[in-house]
This record gives C-alpha cells, structure tokens and sequence, in this order.
C-alpha cells in the first residue's frame, strides 16, 4: 500500500510529522461500509475531534467503487499511530444525555 500522495484540504485536520518531518505511520482502525452513512460520517467524525483518517480500498474494492459507486469489500479506515487511541475512544464513547430531558 503506498499512501505517500494523498492529502487533505486546508480546512481539515494536517497529518502529524515526525522530528524529520516525515507523515507519521498510519494504522488500520477499523473496516466499514463503504457508504456515506457509515465510511464518510466516521471521517467526518474523527476530523471534527482534529484526527485525520483516510480510506483505503483493499482487494479489488477500488475497482468496484469505479462500476458500482461502493466497494462490496468495504473501506480500511485508517488515523495516525499516535492518534489510535484517541479515536477508538471517541468511536465507542457513549452520548452524553441531560437526566433533565
């Protein structure tokens, strides 16, 4: 898998560097569907909270994102190693209710 070309806008969360100013090592943080609903809002998600994540498409499933506009093998989400923890925390985070409502 080669991520070296890939970036984010200028409104998005910057990929952290290392002290040679070389893109930090990215990690697998979980297989989704690779739909708006589940992939895109994920992302989306964790930029909110400041963590860059990309998706990636193993096997075959960047060609059938191409004919069938999804993936049938799902996306790889994937965050800064440094930021793993962080985002697996906020992903099984429970919501915050008011006992008021």
């Amino acid at each position: 898998m080669d991520i070296t070309n890939w970036a984010f806008g200028s409104d998005g969360p910057q990929w952290p560097v290392d002290a040679q100013g070389q893109k930090e090592r990215a990690v697998r943080l979980m297989d989704s569907f690779d739909s708006a609903a589940d992939a895109d809002m994920t992302i989306s998600l964790l930029a909110a909270y400041g963590i860059p994540c990309f998706k990636y498409y193993d096997l075959d499933g960047g060609a059938g994102k191409v004919i069938n506009g999804f993936s049938g093998y799902g996306a790889g989400l994937y965050v800064p190693a440094s930021m793993e923890q962080e985002a697996r925390a906020l992903l099984e985070a429970e919501p915050i209710t008011d006992e008021n409502e």
